[in-house]
């Protein structure tokens, strides 16, 4: 019962670093730093305009995507 134990916590832990380092990583990434950039410099609290229906996340989210999608020019000529 005690090595079940120890090897979840081990297990757990593993994943908690795995999700810490990734999410630190994905802030570095070029795709997404339009993203964040768009996010503050326009002062969207994100997390809470993506569970109201406000037409501010609609016109938020539909830019959102459209960076995704086509990313900006300076991001492709760093990326060549």
């Amino acid at each position: 019962m005690v090595k079940r134990s120890v090897f979840f916590l081990v297990w757990a832990g593993g994943c908690l670093l795995f999700i810490l380092l990734a999410g630190l990583m994905i802030d570095d990434h070029g795709m997404v730093r339009p993203l964040i950039r768009f996010i503050e410099e326009r002062d969207i609290d994100a997390g809470a305009l993506y569970y109201t229906e406000v037409e501010e996340f609609s016109y938020a989210n539909a830019v959102m995507e459209n960076t995704m999608a086509y990313p900006p020019m300076d991001y492709c000529k760093e990326n060549d």
